[in-house]
């Protein structure tokens, strides 16, 4: 009889015991078609980084899971397939993290295609070719870039700022040119900051001098300054530093950055679209897109009535899983503003898709993630893979700021631009082009 008692009240605990277990959490997995909001989160866990769990698990954010209609990976233009054997081993990272041609030994310059098309992870240095690569797609595989873009700065009450710029892209001849590749930026809104302009002349090569150029209408003249930008502080009232516009760390200050190689994962990385988006050659030879030219425009939370999240995401993106590199960055100035800063990086196709940034006691600051968009030729024949969008969550401030790429009304991005004159690219071209 005691026995039985003893048996009773064992199973008596068992089942307390049991009916006192938390719900078994959902697995940590993703299938197209899936709607991930605060209701599965957990579906998501390990797939994102933290502060992208964090959203979705308050609300802030929904995530629609999809699969991609197209080889993401044979989206390269054709220089980068042509030359992908060739740079095979042909560069290597130096001390200052600059591109050395082991052919001469010298900086590189004049590079077709990748520098980096299969980087070794056991590379020590395979952090800052992940880097390269990506500068190389953004400023050398689309001629020169001609483009109006809106920067939203948004609080959690809706839109508060929009800036309005136009900005220029170029590459320079090795042959005829110390540097290497040019941005100009000119603000169009809002009115107080009309008509400031910048020019900025880059090295690839870290160590070698480049020039920076600054308008304002105020001064009505031309001031010259470093090509290195502080580049972990934010300005514009933006939520972003101009660091922040890849996954690493100092990009105008290259050689200031140490990099670490943490691994490979499984990841949500953002798309724009499942499918590739098609536009052609122009009469002039240019490629162009943008919501005048193709009728493709992006929602932003705080334009959607319905929606009860975050104002300042996009609201029409698909998440694709895929497998990432993730690198972390420091800089070795002691007063950059930022601790380490953890990079999410696609394999096979070098782009880049979450950025992660501490303050400089490594406490989580600030989230960024990076949309990608699939464009070709109706024939086939060109094919990009970029990333044109950035959305920046400043998570003291609840605050985030938006850019959309060439999705907004009034905003176009033009690749192969023709209508650019070159000589803008130039201290006495840069006054005449304000003049």
């Amino acid at each position: 009889m005691k026995t039985r008692s003893v048996r009773w009240l064992v199973s008596v605990s068992m089942a307390a015991w049991i009916l006192g277990l938390p719900a078994q959490p959902v697995r940590a997995d993703v299938e197209p078609g899936d709607r991930i909001d605060k209701s599965n989160y957990e579906k998501i866990e390990g797939l994102v980084p933290d502060f992208v769990l964090d959203w979705v698990k308050t609300g802030d954010l929904t995530m629609k899971i999809a699969d991609l209609n197209f080889d993401a990976k044979q989206f390269f233009p054709q220089p980068v397939k042509d030359n992908w054997q060739a740079n095979i081993g042909r560069y290597k990272i130096d001390e200052h993290n600059g591109m050395i041609d082991t052919k001469t030994g010298q900086p590189a310059r004049g590079i077709q295609g990748l520098p980096f098309p299969e980087p070794d992870p056991q590379d020590p240095t395979f952090p800052v070719m992940l880097m390269h690569n990506y500068l190389i797609n953004e400023n050398f595989l689309q001629g020169t870039i001609k483009e109006k873009l809106h920067w939203l700065i948004i609080g959690r009450r809706g839109l508060e700022k929009t800036l309005d710029l136009d900005q220029y892209y170029t590459q320079f001849d090795p042959e005829r040119s110390e540097y290497d590749f040019a941005q100009l930026t000119i603000f169009r809104q809002p009115f107080s900051m009309a008509g400031t302009g910048t020019l900025a002349i880059y090295p690839l090569y870290p160590p070698n001098p480049g020039v920076r150029y600054a308008y304002t209408p105020e001064l009505r003249r031309v001031k010259r300054l470093s090509h290195r930008v502080a580049g972990s502080d934010t300005h514009f009232g933006l939520d972003s530093a101009p660091d922040d516009s890849w996954c690493g760390g100092p990009k105008t200050n290259i050689d200031e950055g140490t990099y670490r190689y943490l691994g490979e994962r499984d990841a949500l990385v953002c798309y724009f679209s499942p499918d590739s988006r098609k536009i052609d050659w122009n009469k002039k030879g240019e490629l162009e897109m943008g919501y005048a030219k193709t009728g493709v425009k992006h929602t932003l939370g705080f334009e959607d009535k319905a929606w009860q999240g975050a104002p300042w995401h996009i609201m029409d993106v698909v998440w694709v899983k895929s497998k990432v590199w993730v690198v972390e960055s420091r800089s070795k100035n002691p007063n950059y503003g930022y601790g380490p800063c953890e990079g999410w990086i696609e394999q096979g196709t070098f782009l880049h898709a979450y950025k992660r940034i501490t303050d400089p006691s490594g406490k989580l600051w600030k989230g960024a993630y990076y949309p990608e968009q699939a464009i070709e030729t109706p024939d086939g024949k060109f094919r990009l893979l970029k990333n044109i969008a950035w959305i920046q969550v400043d998570m003291r401030r609840d605050h985030g700021s938006t850019l959309c790429g060439p999705h907004r009304e009034g905003t176009y991005r033009k690749i192969f631009a023709k209508d650019v004159d070159p000589r803008i690219f130039s201290r006495a071209g840069f006054i005449k082009f304000y003049k």
